[in-house]
């Protein structure tokens, strides 16, 4: 026996009565399960505690709109790939336009299309979404903060290039740390002065959070002022920049080999009955620690420190003496 695949569908309307007939429409089909939200904040809600193969969504609504609801999805890495389908009856020109260039999709005038219709252009864009997948390839979010506009600007459009980038920007160390605040980021590209907060400062304050210090921080320079490189490596940034020497294509390399390998690690157990046991051991920790250990296995723990060509790492003994 052969089990379908099951797509959740979240609908969102606030008119009762066109809810109801695309949810019950929609419930006849054997492999959809189908939620409803009343409106665009009630529906970010929804997404929020739930996992939707495809969002149906209507656009003018109390304290949300379809749009509105649309653009808060972008800023997440996970809710950008679910199919979002704007529904209206008559299919204004401005709602058109609107729809165009915020870079939705799918857009169904109801007038013009029976529930039956809906029903299959729905089931055609879940086919062509499940196929795609196959082949997607991951998106990464990038936070931009330079207060110069034009470089900003220069930056934000030349990563806007990559199809794998998701890019926003930030006019100084504040507004990124709000932003930071508010969104997933899975690297931050910054400029080092800056008003109400430097780059240094924004790295500083990242480091005293879990959550935000594993994010990679690329800080750049336009001539690397020897003062800025030494205070980067005192402070443990990794990644330092020199964009007078380097051209747009050359840091967009730089920044996809670290997105590639961020925040790997890797975790070995060797075994006391090992016959390379002793040599590991003392070769990196000294005699003492194989002496200490009472356990018949031993934990190590290698861990990705240099993300750019040459990889380097460090390896880190869970040593139970408790002198080390």
């Amino acid at each position: 026996m052969i089990e379908k695949n099951i797509y959740k569908i979240l609908i969102i309307e606030d008119d009762k009565l066109i809810r109801s007939i695309y949810s019950d429409r929609l419930s006849q089909e054997s492999n959809f399960s189908v939620d409803t939200a009343v409106d665009g904040a009630d529906g970010l809600n929804k997404i929020k505690t739930n996992k939707y193969d495809l969002i149906f969504s209507g656009i003018q609504m109390p304290n949300m709109t379809g749009f509105e609801l649309f653009q808060k999805l972008q800023n997440n890495a996970e809710w950008i790939t679910i199919p979002f389908v704007i529904f209206s009856h008559l299919g204004r020109q401005e709602d058109i336009e609107t729809a165009h260039n915020l870079g939705i999709q799918y857009f169904i005038m109801r007038s013009h299309s029976t529930p039956n219709d809906i029903t299959q252009k729905i089931r055609d864009i879940l086919i062509e979404s499940k196929e795609s997948k196959i082949s997607h390839i991951t998106r990464a979010h990038i936070l931009v903060v330079e207060d110069d506009p034009i470089i900003r600007a220069t930056y934000v459009d030349r990563f806007q290039v990559e199809s794998n980038f998701i890019v926003d920007s930030a006019v100084d160390g504040a507004d990124a740390l709000t932003k930071i605040k508010q969104n997933v980021y899975d690297l931050i590209f910054s400029g080092i002065q800056m008003p109400n907060m430097t780059g240094f400062e924004l790295f500083q304050s990242l480091q005293q959070e879990e959550k935000y210090k594993r994010i990679p921080l690329v800080l750049f320079s336009h001539l690397g002022r020897s003062e800025d490189i030494k205070n980067a490596a005192n402070l443990g940034v990794k990644h330092f920049i020199i964009s007078g020497q380097t051209t747009p294509n050359d840091i967009v390399s730089q920044i996809q080999d670290i997105l590639e390998v961020k925040d790997k690690s890797y975790n070995l157990i060797i075994s006391k009955n090992s016959p390379d046991y002793t040599e590991f051991i003392e070769s990196f920790f000294g005699a003492d620690c194989v002496e200490c250990q009472d356990i018949d296995t031993t934990a190590i723990t290698i861990t990705l420190q240099q993300t750019s060509k040459p990889y380097t790492f460090s390896i880190e003994l869970n040593c139970k003496h408790p002198e080390l």
